[in-house]
């Protein structure tokens, strides 16, 4: 059978992850590299076409695959011409700046009959499946709290390394860049999946409360509560000014039990009243599983119509004023130029607080925080492009 042949946008930051997925695909013969589009050039390690867009690219080529890992506010435009070109697409996360890009996409590719799969890679863990199961199944008994936490460090260097990078918008137009909808967005989709809120209408209401402790202009510091239609909320405390790059981890506690599944190492801690366990989880590729679904039909495992509920939380995030700067008093700056990174008084206990009395940092009474930055907004009262 002849490999698949994929076209990779978007060569260098993550897009140096996605080449990898290619290359280990390449030596079985699944799959095949056969041109590359980036307009900061060509990468010199690689025999490949370049070409400096998409656009170009497609004059040339026909890929069966465009794998696309550009900044966040060009998913749209280049996931259209992709499709209307014939070829399926694997899209970084998060997948949109909007609700009304989301809907835009998702009509291209059912008018072209083409597929468009996210690059969530959490999802892609046997150990998320098995959380689901626990989820349902009893071990846990009445699933009362479903929750995200990550508290990580970044510096001021993560923000100077693209004009993008920590902005809401950016020469006029929405970039929706901010740790709920970038850095930690697994925690919030991953998260969503296990709770089953796949469809707008299952979600009854977002409240998000945003700060940030650099100096950007999107959110590093929030607090975000997602109300179903059945089930407990799901909550999620968020930040990149933490004193270190700690566990990005989704709790689901129940009246019998709590499992807490560290999401980025694939590592699930089971308590019941049998015990403690902890066992670690093989993940698959998702580019490799996107293969198998063009080739074989087997399942996608993120298919684009199963992030609706993340791209609600996105929405959610963007609606609603700019978030709220912490006040310099309760920071603590920490290296110096571009290493410079904040740390923001006890974060990591009104986090826990927030999470606890799932109201969010002001009400649970952090000193920096702020009424006025928690917005409200529900889906089904206002569900604009998606009807």
């Amino acid at each position: 059978m002849p490999s698949t042949t994929i076209a990779q946008v978007g060569v260098r930051g993550f897009g140096t992850i996605h080449l990898e997925r290619i290359d280990r695909l390449t030596p079985s013969g699944r799959v095949s590299l056969i041109a590359t589009a980036d307009p900061g050039g060509p990468l010199n390690d690689r025999d490949v076409a370049w070409y400096p867009s998409l656009s170009d690219l497609l004059t040339e080529h026909a890929p069966d695959i465009v794998s696309i890992a550009t900044p966040i506010g060009t998913h749209a435009p280049l996931a259209i011409e992709a499709l209307q070109a014939g070829a399926d697409v694997f899209l970084e996360k998060p997948p949109f700046a909007s609700l009304a890009e989301f809907a835009q996409v998702m009509e291209v590719a059912r008018a072209t009959g083409r597929h468009v799969q996210i690059g969530f890679q959490s999802l892609g863990s046997a150990g998320v499946t098995r959380l689901r199961d626990l989820a349902t199944d009893g071990t846990l008994g009445t699933l009362t709290r479903i929750s995200a936490r990550g508290a990580w460090l970044r510096d001021r260097g993560y923000y100077e390394r693209a004009r993008w990078a920590g902005r809401r918008t950016l020469d006029g137009a929405r970039v929706a860049d901010g740790v709920v909808t970038n850095p930690l967005a697994h925690a919030i989709a991953t998260a969503l999946w296990l709770a089953g809120a796949t469809t707008p209408d299952s979600i009854t209401a977002i409240t998000t409360e945003l700060y940030h402790a650099h100096h950007i202009e999107a959110d590093d510091t929030s607090f975000v509560r997602i109300d179903l239609v059945e089930g407990p909320p799901v909550c999620a405390a968020l930040t990149l000014a933490a004193p270190g790059q700690g566990t990005a981890v989704v709790t689901l506690e129940g009246t019998q039990g709590v499992a807490t599944y560290e999401y980025t190492r694939d590592v699930l801690h089971l308590h019941t009243r049998a015990g403690t366990t902890h066992e670690t989880f093989p993940r698959l590729d998702l580019l490799e599983n996107f293969v198998d679904h063009l080739e074989t039909g087997a399942p996608a495992l993120v298919p684009l119509a199963e992030t609706i509920g993340f791209m609600c939380v996105l929405e959610a995030t963007q609606l609603r004023p700019a978030p709220v700067q912490i006040p310099e008093q309760y920071l603590t700056w920490e290296g110096e130029g571009s290493a410079a990174h904040p740390v923001v008084d006890d974060v990591e206990y009104w986090m826990d607080q927030a999470l606890h009395h799932q109201e969010g940092f002001a009400a649970a009474g952090a000193p920096w925080a702020d009424p006025a930055a928690v917005a409200i907004w529900r889906p089904n009262a206002d569900p604009g492009p998606l009807g």
